[in-house]
């Protein structure tokens, strides 16, 4: 084996600490990577790999790269999902015997950036936990714990539930970075429901409970858990997180300073499917137009921005916080003045989150000091235009305003207006702030006059115009003579250095001003970068009111930035109470509405009434408009709950517990799942967790299987939507005009269908809905519409001409009362006494069955029939 170095040994040892981390070895002013660190990083970094002792058979692979320009390359391997561990130089070379000290100084990872040029502004960054009897299989789990923590901003919170799919709701709402979870799962089935997002495994020992109760004590400082909230799985997965970023960071976690328990009956719960079918936010981290999102966001500040999207996700259920929200919304929509002039003040405002939670880590540079300083001098200001608010969250929010005097001051008093962008460049602590380094400068200062004063009576002395004093980092002070001119150097000039054209020499005298000149600007740095840090140790004691203050000011953002689009968009404030009537009145898609801004959209009301109008049947043919209707309603409601006004002339909301949809079709094949399955498990989990407080979007229920099966099953759902067992307010939209029946033996059911006009053989979409079934589905007009070819077309009306005189109707009103005094029936034959359906269905009890068995068996007799028919 070849020989090691004490560098190479000093690496080894550290990445054998960090398996799992792409290790940044510091050396002068690179940051080195070896062996497979090193040909992994060159690929996604695109820089040169070559070998350390080229000349040796088993050479070591190497890449590398300018420290000062370390957070571009850092950004591309976080991005590829890599962790980057940084090892620095933790003590000068200079005065280093042997081997430099290096220290891993923080472990970088997707879920604990906390550099802004790194992190989306407006986009919580969260790494998440989740914690269970993990002897158990995660879907039979009956109690789970999740915490979540965004380190930039200091936010951590916790929830319980008692099954995956509430866990996997919440995750899918935050959308952490990564996952935590304790490496003796890799491998194991749990993990496969964790997919979609980045699993980061850590040591099993982050999840022992005694360890994670006392990591808890110790950071909140604390007697006993208990004090948190929350139950054990909770704080087990909280305490487990805590320890992970701990390890990560290698710094005291001065910014988390709360844990927050999930306030789920608080909120309306959104199914993820629900999340995503309704366009709320970007299902990528890029973003694009098209959500509810994009188009609500005009916050000026990154904290508005991400309160924006915890409103959307997170809708009230209290009628009287959302009518604190409108009020507040309503005071800037009613004053154009005073919503300009705050906004034109907000935007100047930096991110009082992220700015203090790096001052906090010790990550802050001297500019961030400043920008947090600029910030909280327009505080005052803020306070002074709202002095007039008379809406009750805004005055709450005036009432316990800090402007943070001290913060200003200290700021004010110790930094320069303009510093560099690092401590180490120096000249970051203004004058006047600490007399001694006052005193070191002056020095300093007079130090360098003297060197002048050296150069003018050396060139006297030696009759050598050209001589100069001179200064690098590797020789220090020197006097410099050209080549010409060394005959009339002076026998006490002592030679530093030879050039090809010149001379360095130093002095006795000019050795004296170099040893108080380099001590001086030692004692100078060493002082500036020790008052830096009490400074930021001060701020950071202040890290709780900075962020009680961001709070505030996102709500003001943000609330003022919906009075913005409410006054653009023509939106009106909703009526909001605890009734189950939700009566639109000319409602509009939001989104659409803009995305389609030449066009006129047409409006549309709607009127879900319990008992009496609780399901609405919609037909028509596709393209007309049917599932634009069905978001626009849930989308409505939805920013009724979070406080904003709508887009309608007028609207009443009773409050909805939650949203679930079923729209589109989609095969889940990567699960050995058809089109038709994944519907009816979708369907299943719809109608078990729903209430009569919930709503219910259901497009084309029944397409994924024959024409009969899907009808039949269309049919029954809709009826148990509609029944007192669950009596939720529906929105099923459908092309089984046999639905229509529905209306006419169960009150409570409607019908409405998409106009259209038909004129020489074609169509027109009117997008208006009107009450009353569809009598065509106009499907061979929306095939022209789609460019099928004329030949096609054709065939197509030959057929349908064929079928629809030879269809036959099943009967699907329910059935007739028995007659007590008819005769009775005939004996059965012996086929059909025989018939093994017959026999399974005496044996089925169907008030003992779950919606999900009742389809499932549904559909086996339908394909044993399908079966027997063929035999026969």
């Amino acid at each position: 084996m070849a020989e090691v170095t004490p560098l190479m040994k000093q690496y080894l040892d550290t990445k054998r600490r960090h398996p799992d981390a792409i290790l940044f070895f510091r050396v002068g002013d690179f940051y080195e990577m070896f062996y497979e660190d090193a040909v992994t990083a060159s690929k996604i970094l695109q820089i040169a790999l070559t070998s350390r002792d080229k000349s040796k058979e088993n050479s070591v692979p190497l890449c590398g790269i300018p420290y000062h320009a370390a957070s571009g390359y850092i950004a591309k391997l976080i991005k590829a999902g890599l962790a980057v561990a940084v090892c620095e130089q933790v003590e000068d070379p200079a005065l280093a015997k042997g081997l430099v000290k290096r220290e891993v100084v923080r472990i970088i990872t997707p879920g604990t950036l906390i550099e802004p040029e790194l992190l989306s502004p407006k986009e919580n960054n969260y790494v998440a936990a989740v914690a269970w009897d993990f002897a158990s299989p995660l879907e039979k789990a009956k109690s789970l714990g999740l915490a979540y923590l965004d380190l930039s901003t200091g936010d951590f919170r916790i929830a319980s539930a008692d099954g995956w799919s509430e866990i996997e709701s919440e995750l899918s709402k935050i959308d952490p970075r990564e996952v935590i979870l304790p490496a003796s799962l890799e491998g194991k089935e749990a993990p496969l429901f964790f997919r979609r997002w980045p699993i980061r495994y850590t040591a099993p020992a982050l999840f022992i409970p005694e360890r994670t109760e006392a990591l808890l004590k110790s950071h909140f400082q604390i007697h006993s858990v208990a004090a948190l909230g929350g139950d054990r799985p909770a704080l087990l997965a909280a305490g487990a997180l805590l320890g992970h970023v701990q390890e990560t960071q290698k710094t005291a976690l001065g910014n988390i300073l709360s844990l927050r328990p999930h306030a789920s009956g608080e909120q309306m719960r959104l199914h993820p499917l629900a999340q995503r079918h309704l366009e709320l936010v970007p299902t990528s981290r890029e973003g694009a137009p098209g959500t509810l999102l994009h188009l609500l966001d005009r916050t000026v500040t990154a904290m508005g921005g991400r309160l924006l999207r915890e409103w959307i996700l997170r809708p009230l259920l209290s009628p009287a916080k959302i009518i604190e929200r409108q009020e507040a919304v309503a005071s800037f929509y009613d004053d154009l003045l005073l919503r300009t002039r705050l906004r034109n003040l907000l935007e100047k405002i930096s991110d009082l989150e992220r700015l203090i939670g790096r001052i906090s880590l010790k990550a802050a540079h001297p500019r961030d000091l400043v920008a947090l300083k600029e910030s909280i001098a327009l505080l005052p200001e803020i306070h002074k235009a709202l002095s007039s608010a008379t809406a009750p969250l805004l005055e709450e929010t005036l009432r316990s305003w800090d402007n943070l005097d001290e913060a200003y001051r200290l700021i004010e008093s110790a930094i320069v207006p303009e510093p560099p962008l690092s401590i180490k460049e120096g000249g970051v602590i203004r004058e006047g702030y600490l007399p001694q380094l006052d005193e070191l400068r002056r020095f300093q200062k007079e130090g360098r006059a003297m060197l002048t004063q050296v150069e003018l009576q050396e060139r006297r002395r030696t009759g050598i115009e050209s001589l100069k004093v001179r200064y690098n980092q590797v020789f220090g002070y020197y006097i410099e003579v050209s080549e010409s001119q060394l005959k009339k150097i002076p026998p006490d000039y002592v030679r530093k250095q030879t050039l090809t054209r010149a001379e360095r020499f130093t002095t006795d005298e000019l050795r004296r001003i170099e040893e108080k000149l380099t001590g001086a600007e030692e004692a100078i740095r060493a002082m500036e970068e020790s008052a830096f840090e009490e400074i930021r140790h001060d701020l950071s004691l202040m890290a709780g009111r900075v962020q009680s203050m961001a709070k505030k000011v996102a709500l003001l953002d943000l609330t003022a930035a919906l009075a913005e689009v409410a006054h653009q968009n023509n939106y009106v404030c909703p009526t909001v109470n605890e009734g189950r009537t939700i009566r639109i009145v000319e409602g509009r898609h939001p989104v659409l509405e803009q995305l389609r801004a030449r066009e006129r959209f047409v409006p549309n009301d709607t009127l879900l009434d319990p008992p009496s109008q609780r399901l609405l049947i919609l037909t028509g043919p596709n393209m007309a408009g049917k599932s634009t209707y069905m978001r626009q309603v849930a989308l409505i409601v939805l920013m009724a709950q979070m406080g904003s006004f709508v887009p309608a002339r007028e609207a009443t909301i009773g409050v909805v517990d939650q949203i679930f949809t079923r729209v589109g079709a989609q095969d889940a094949l990567s699960e050995g799942m058809s089109t038709f399955m994944v519907e009816m498990t979708e369907m299943a989990q719809i109608l078990r967790h729903a209430t009569p407080r919930s709503l219910i979007l259901l497009d084309e229920i029944g397409r994924g299987t024959s024409t009969f099966d899907g009808m039949s099953i269309a049919w029954a759902i809709a009826e148990h939507a509609h029944s007192d067992r669950l009596g939720a307010r529906t929105l099923f939209a459908t092309h089984y005009h046999e639905l229509t029946q529905l209306a006419g033996a169960n009150e409570g059911i409607r019908n409405y269908h998409v106009s259209v006009r038909e004129w020489n053989d074609e169509i027109i979409f009117l997008r208006r809905m009107v009450e009353g079934g569809a009598d065509k589905s106009y499907g061979i007009q929306v095939a022209r519409l789609a460019g099928l070819p004329a030949e096609i077309i054709h065939r197509a009306k030959a057929v349908l001409k064929q079928l629809e005189e030879n269809a036959w109707q099943p009967a699907l009103s329910p059935p007739a009362q028995p007659d007590l005094f008819a005769a009775p029936p005939a004996p059965a034959s012996p086929a059909a006494e025989t018939s093994p359906i017959v026999e399974r269905l005496r044996k089925i009890d169907p008030m003992n069955l779950t919606p999900l068995q009742a389809l499932q068996i549904l559909a086996e007799l339908a394909e044993e029939a399908r079966r027997d028919g063929k035999k026969g």
